[in-house]
């Protein structure tokens, strides 16, 4: 190294002249320090965001930015060589701008993807770590990229949804909200005494351990039919806690009722889902 740094240039000149000396090669030589520098600051600016951590900002926000910075500074860094060796921008952004046309073309829905990543990065209607509903689809958010987005189902089968799908798609975000609603629905006779069996089931309601007292629950009665009469029961938990606790209020509405010897329709049990327990896909949601 320190012959390298003591060297005469006038050597430098004799081993550089079968290809045209320095002058000819230093455009080349400050294009290679151009990639070299814009790759490390490329890595610095991602390890920078990398290590953001702030309550406000959402983790596949932080995610989606690092990717973004990292390909600019790099495009950026390209852009810079090429005009170093005497490439003409003009030509390489009119050249750019029909590869642009033609890769367009080619992948109306990739660009579509990226657009409708974009819209979702500003809008955020969920994280990574949330547990969301799409169409058919419940579970964990996995990722959340520029192309597409992952969902690890309770299943544990990871699904890969589109971003453009999830833009035009009504999206249920389980995780947005600390407490949830837990609603049993029962049946009872027509010849049950309605006020009492209400006023069992609230004094239920507010005992049981895990129902929060604000806002308060309720019972209502929803519906008469031929077979009788329904009874909505309504609680809120915690959503931590909401397929515990549901299932602990339905089995103590059952208890409560055969307790009480409250009369029941004859055809209640035959009937396909007489108390609605679960919504489709929630059997695993906490």
């Amino acid at each position: 190294m320190m012959f390298l740094a003591k060297a005469d240039p006038a050597l430098w000149e004799r081993v550089l002249a079968p290809i045209g000396g320095w002058k000819v090669v230093s455009p080349y030589a400050g294009a290679l320090l151009i990639l070299v520098g814009g790759y490390l600051l490329a890595r610095l600016v991602r390890a920078a965001i990398k290590r953001t951590e702030r309550p406000a900002t959402a983790s596949h926000t932080l995610i989606i930015a690092e990717k973004f910075s990292f390909y600019v500074i790099i495009i950026l860094s390209c852009v810079f060589a090429l005009g170093r060796v005497g490439v003409e921008l003009s030509n390489l952004l009119a050249a750019a701008g029909i590869l642009t046309v033609a890769i367009s073309f080619a992948a109306q829905t990739s660009v579509s993807n990226v657009i409708s990543g974009i819209f979702l990065l500003f809008d955020r209607p969920f994280s990574i770590g949330d547990t969301i509903k799409v169409d058919t689809t419940v579970g964990v958010v996995q990722g959340i990229g520029l192309l597409s987005s992952k969902v690890r189902t309770f299943e544990n089968l990871v699904v890969r949804i589109p971003n453009e799908a999830l833009l035009k798609s009504t999206i249920t975000n389980y995780s947005l909200v600390q407490v949830r609603r837990v609603e049993i629905s029962v049946t009872i006779s027509q010849e049950a005494d309605i006020e009492q069996v209400g006023e069992l089931l609230m004094e239920m309601l507010r005992a049981h351990e895990g129902t929060l007292t604000e806002p308060e629950p309720v019972v209502l009665t929803d519906l008469t039919t031929e077979t009788g009469v329904i009874l909505l029961s309504r609680a809120w938990v915690l959503r931590t806690e909401y397929v515990q606790r549901r299932s602990d209020l339905t089995a103590a509405i059952l208890t409560l009722l055969r307790e009480h010897k409250i009369p029941r329709p004859r055809t209640y049990w035959a009937s396909a889902s007489p108390m609605v327990m679960t919504q489709p896909g929630e059997e695993d949601l906490s």
